[in-house]
């Protein structure tokens, strides 16, 4: 009996045996009836002569000329730095730089360096109103004053730059003028700018406006001379070809009759004054002169002080005629002899000579 148990357990451990290789076999010839195997990442540890293998690249610690083009895709403005921003514009990447910057721009305390940054950007790609534009709102929002003071130095190199190359700013000159006239805001009595100014002016065609911005610089010593060549330019084609104009004898110095608006008045003739001018108590007695006035410091041999420029519609010295012409108003109440000083403003547009035997000032139209 006992040998008959043990044939039956072994034909079923055989069966058993067989079913198992089939379904073995038919597993593997039929990959797609395997049974769904979910793969854990985070417990998976790959065996320790493979791990070299799944090491994780760094990106920032390879050439990027040595990459993929899949891996030089990555956009610059997924990470940030300045350094990046400056490598960037160094190498000419201004669109990479652009892009990695306005990520920034609506961060209060990196905002002003932005706009100096596109600033420089613009001016590098030539483009001259963009350039000033970010300038100016760098301008507003930057506290530092030494750097407001060096960002104005710049805007202005840059600015008489464009001046010199119309081309840059297309030839707009009432966009350049405009681009002056907010840099004055800053630097009211910049000579420079005052004077590049006049030339535009004079250029334009616009006198009146000319005028005052070389009045304006020819009260900085840095730019007198040159200024005083603009004023010589205006009305000097209509002087007659000499002229002798009387003088009045006033100790060491002269007097000059003339005439404000019909009004008399009369000038000390003073050679090393930049600006003619009326004192504040002959302006006092004909307060209808004070037109058209815009602020003005004056340098005087007291100090700086602060005054205003105003205009007359005629001036009249012996048979010469100045119409529109501006005048400042000077700090000489202590005068009871002379109303004011005709200085280079007018003199320079001349070539003059002060003939002291005959107490005579000899005008004629100063060459070009």
């Amino acid at each position: 009996m006992s040998n008959i148990k043990t044939s039956f357990i072994a034909v079923i451990a055989f069966g058993l045996g067989y079913v198992v290789s089939e379904y073995r076999d038919s597993a593997i010839a039929k990959p797609e009836s395997e049974p769904e195997f979910r793969f854990n990442h985070d417990a998976f540890i790959p065996p320790a002569h493979t791990q070299e293998k799944l090491e994780v690249v760094e990106v920032e610690d390879m050439n990027r000329e040595q990459l993929s083009p899949a891996i030089t895709d990555i956009k610059v403005s997924d990470v940030f730095s300045w350094s990046q921003v400056n490598q960037l514009i160094a190498s000419a990447r201004y669109a990479e730089a652009i892009q990695l910057l306005e990520t920034r721009m609506a961060i209060p305390d990196d905002a002003a360096r932005v706009w100096l940054l596109l600033a420089s950007i613009h001016k590098k790609q030539g483009y001259a109103m963009a350039a000033v534009d970010a300038w100016f709102r760098y301008l507003k929002l930057e506290v530092d004053d030494q750097k407001i003071e060096q960002a104005l130095k710049e805007l202005q190199s840059y600015l008489l730059q464009l001046k010199a190359s119309p081309a840059l700013f297309n030839e707009d000159y009432a966009w350049l003028m405009a681009q002056f006239d907010a840099l004055l805001k800053y630097r009211a009595n910049d000579g420079e700018v005052h004077l590049a100014m006049a030339a535009v002016l004079m250029q334009l065609k616009d006198e009146y406006q000319a005028q005052y911005h070389a009045l304006m610089a020819v009260n900085d010593p840095l730019v007198r001379k040159r200024a005083e060549t603009i004023l010589a330019k205006l009305n000097g084609e209509n002087t007659p070809a000499e002229l002798v104009i009387p003088l009045i004898r006033f100790g060491n110095q002269y007097l000059v009759s003339t005439t404000v608006e019909g009004y008399p008045a009369r000038l000390l003739l003073d050679t090393g004054a930049s600006l003619s001018g009326l004192s504040t108590s002959y302006t006092a007695k004909y307060p209808g002169l004070l037109k058209a006035t815009k602020p003005i410091r004056l340098n005087t041999a007291s100090g700086v002080r602060d005054s205003i420029l105003f205009t007359v519609t005629h001036i009249g010295i012996g048979n010469l005629g100045f119409n529109q012409h501006i005048l400042a108003q000077l700090p000489m109440d202590n005068s009871t002899e002379f109303d004011g000083l005709l200085g280079l403003d007018i003199l320079s547009r001349f070539d003059f000579v002060i003939d002291q035997n005959a107490a005579a000032l000899k005008l004629k139209p100063r060459k070009q």
